[in-house]
C-alpha cells in the first residue's frame, strides 16, 4: 500500500468497538440496487488498488472474497478499482453513494470498509455490514538478527522502517520518549520498506499486519507479530462491506452470503492463500 496520508482505509484511526455479525442499523425502505442488480445478474463491486495482498493489480483477498460472495448470490461479480481520495469519506461517497465526479461509480458494495460503532453513527448515507476479518498494527522483523519481539527494545540501536505520514511513522517517533527516532528509517510504500527488510537495510517493519503477511508470504526469516507498544494494543477493528443506506434486501443478501461464507471457512481459506491469517471479526 501506499501512505496512509492517501487512504482512508489506513488513516482511519480506530480503538475498537463491539459489533454483530450481522450489522447495526434497522434497514430502511427501498430497494433499487438490489433490483437492478437481480436484473442485470451483476454484482459491481468497488475495491482499492495497490492494496496488496487484499486488491492489487484485478487480483487479491478482497477480489476473490467478493467473487465468492457474489457467486454464492447466483450473481457475477464485477469489480471496480479505485485510487483511495483523502478520507474514508471522499471514498465512500465516490464509490458507494454517490459516484465521482470524472464519472466512475458507484458500486453496488465496497470492500474493505471499516465497521466502526463511533463511524458508522456519524454516516447518514452509508451501511456498514458484514464483516470478514480484522486488522490491526504489526512488525515484520528479520529474526536473523532480532531474537523476539516481546518489546521493542532492539529498536533502540537497529532500524525499523516505516511508510511516511502513517501512524506507524507518529508513534515510532513519540513513543517510549522518543527513544526509537534516531533509529526511523522512512518509505514511500511498502513495498520499498519490505525491500529494506529483505536486503538488511533495516531490522523490522511496522504497518498493517494484513499487509505484512502478504509482503513476507510465510518466509520464516520474517515474522510479523503484533506491535509491542502500549497505544497500539488495543487498536484493532473489523473490516467489512459499505453499501448505500436504505437497500435493505441488498444488505440481507450480503450478510446472509458473508455468514455462509465465514462458517463454511472459506474466508479464512481465501485469506489463506494469500498467506494472511485470517482473524475474526
Amino acid at each position: 500500500m501506499k501512505s496512509d496520508r492517501r487512504v482512508g482505509r489506513r488513516s482511519f484511526l480506530l480503538a475498537g468497538a463491539g459489533l454483530a455479525l450481522t450489522g447495526r442499523s434497522v434497514w430502511a425502505e427501498g430497494d433499487e440496487v438490489w433490483a437492478a442488480v437481480r436484473k442485470s445478474g451483476l454484482l459491481r463491486v468497488a475495491f482499492y488498488k495497490d492494496f496488496a495482498p487484499f486488491s492489487n493489480e484485478g487480483a487479491g483477498a478482497d477480489v476473490d472474497i467478493a467473487a465468492a460472495l457474489a457467486a454464492r448470490l447466483g450473481l457475477k461479480m464485477t469489480p471496480m478499482f479505485f485510487d483511495a481520495d483523502e478520507n474514508m469519506g471522499d471514498d465512500l461517497r465516490n464509490m458507494v453513494w454517490k459516484g465521482h465526479y470524472m464519472g466512475y461509480g458507484p458500486a453496488d458494495m465496497m470492500m474493505h470498509a471499516p465497521v466502526d460503532r463511533e463511524y458508522m453513527a456519524r454516516q447518514d448515507k452509508v451501511e456498514f455490514l458484514a464483516p470478514y476479518h480484522r486488522e490491526r498494527y504489526a512488525i515484520a522483523y528479520d529474526r536473523r538478527r532480532v531474537d523476539n519481539l516481546e518489546t521493542m527494545a532492539a529498536f533502540e540501536k537497529l532500524p525499523c522502517g516505516v511508510v511516511v505520514d502513517t501512524l506507524p511513522d507518529s508513534l515510532m517517533l513519540s513513543a517510549d520518549g522518543g527513544r526509537y527516532r534516531s533509529q526511523l528509517k522512512h518509505f514511500k510504500t511498502l513495498s520499498e520498506a519490505m525491500l529494506a527488510l529483505r536486503s538488511g537495510a533495516v531490522a523490522g517493519v511496522m504497518a498493517l499486519q494484513g499487509e505484512l503477511e502478504g509482503a513476507v508470504a510465510g518466509d520464516a526469516d520474517f515474522p510479523v507479530v503484533p506491535a509491542p507498544l502500549a497505544l497500539l494494543n488495543t487498536r484493532q477493528w473489523p473490516v467489512g462491506i459499505a453499501i448505500r443506506k436504505g437497500e435493505p434486501q441488498l444488505g440481507r443478501a450480503i450478510i446472509e452470503a458473508m455468514n455462509a461464507l465465514i462458517a463454511e471457512r472459506e474466508i479464512e481459506r481465501i485469506l489463506a492463500r494469500h498467506h494472511i491469517k485470517w482473524r475474526a471479526p
